[in-house]
This record gives structure tokens, C-alpha cells and sequence, in this order.
């Protein structure tokens, strides 16, 4: 196969959600199984799931906290259109280049490239990310199934998390809203 018949295949895109749940100015993380770092509690959108229900579930799957997303902007209401809470932030990632280079060079090249890992086939993630609240009282549990750890972290220990540098910024980032959200609703 000549390279601009390679490079006419763009990366297979799978669609993930997450949500950041921020307590007393602490964040719940999970140590992610298969990268061993810690993120947001999320997964992948299931079939005629919408983002933000996808990171609600994903966070309760991974926690037991019943959460609801809460939009980072005002939602529009309407009598025709259903408008969605807004993330937090939107991000588009590589979670496999090796997933990506094997569907390349193989002989079907628009078929995934499954792996034990990455069982979808999974090569680059669109991420929805929303801060999220509790709904009632929660206790927070562990599932080993899910994650390797899941923990709470102040704003002070962000820089010195074992995680990439994108995810301590989105980290931050939800600090800050979840902050000024919280002083809105004081007025």
C-alpha cells in the first residue's frame, strides 16, 4: 500500500466521558488500570447514551457515588431542542498509535485493530469531561475491577500526581470552575 493511501486513513475516534467530583476542595481520582495513572473516573459512551450520562454512570460504576453533571454554562431550555449540559473541557488523545500503525499495515486496513489491551480497537479517545455533585449522601468504594486506586487530592498535591501533564491541567482547571461555580450559587 503506497503512503498517501496510508495516511488517507484517519485515526478511529471512540467517544469517552468522565466527570470530576470536587468535595471540601478535594478532587476523586482513580488510578486508571491499563496507563497506571491517576484521571477522572470515565469510560466509553455506550450506544444512544449522551456524554453527560455516560460520566455519570462511569463515575458511579467506579466510586459509588450517584453523581449528576453539573453544566460549566448556563443551559439554553427550549420547547423544540434539547440542549445538553456543557463540559468542562473536550479533549481529543491518542490512547493507542500502536492500535493505529497495525490497522495501517494490515491487509484490511478499515478494520480495528483489537488488542487484549485496547479491546475495541481503541486508537485515539474524544473526551467529555464534566464536573459532577453528589446526589444525597455517598460513601465512596473501591472497585478493583475498575481501577487500581481511587483517592482524594488537594489542589497543593495536583503537581506531584502521577498522571501526564495535560490531565494535572485539567485537574486544575476543575478546581477553578468548580470554585467559581460554588461562589455563584453563595450569592
Amino acid at each position: 500500500m503506497a503512503m498517501a493511501d496510508l495516511l488517507s486513513y484517519q485515526a478511529r475516534i471512540c467517544i469517552t466521558a468522565g466527570g470530576f467530583f470536587v468535595k471540601h476542595n478535594k478532587i476523586l481520582l482513580v488510578k486508571h488500570k491499563k496507563l497506571g495513572i491517576w484521571l477522572a473516573p470515565g469510560g466509553h459512551v455506550e450506544c444512544d447514551e449522551q456524554p453527560h450520562q455516560s460520566a455519570e454512570r462511569e463515575v458511579f460504576e467506579e466510586t459509588g457515588v450517584k453523581v449528576k453533571v453539573i453544566s460549566a454554562s448556563p443551559v439554553i431550555t427550549s420547547n423544540e431542542s434539547q440542549y445538553l449540559p456543557t463540559p468542562l473541557c473536550i479533549n481529543l488523545h491518542w490512547i493507542s498509535q500502536d492500535n493505529y500503525q497495525q490497522r495501517l499495515t494490515s491487509s484490511n486496513p478499515q478494520q480495528p485493530h483489537a488488542t487484549k489491551i485496547w479491546p475495541k480497537g481503541c486508537e485515539q479517545h474524544l473526551n467529555y469531561l464534566y464536573l459532577v455533585q453528589a446526589i444525597g449522601d455517598f460513601q465512596v468504594k473501591h472497585d478493583p475491577n475498575e481501577s487500581d486506586d481511587i483517592g482524594w487530592f488537594t489542589p497543593d498535591q495536583i503537581d506531584e500526581l502521577e498522571t501526564k501533564e495535560d490531565l494535572k491541567q485539567e485537574i486544575k482547571l476543575a478546581f477553578k470552575i468548580s470554585q467559581q461555580i460554588l461562589n455563584q450559587s453563595a450569592v
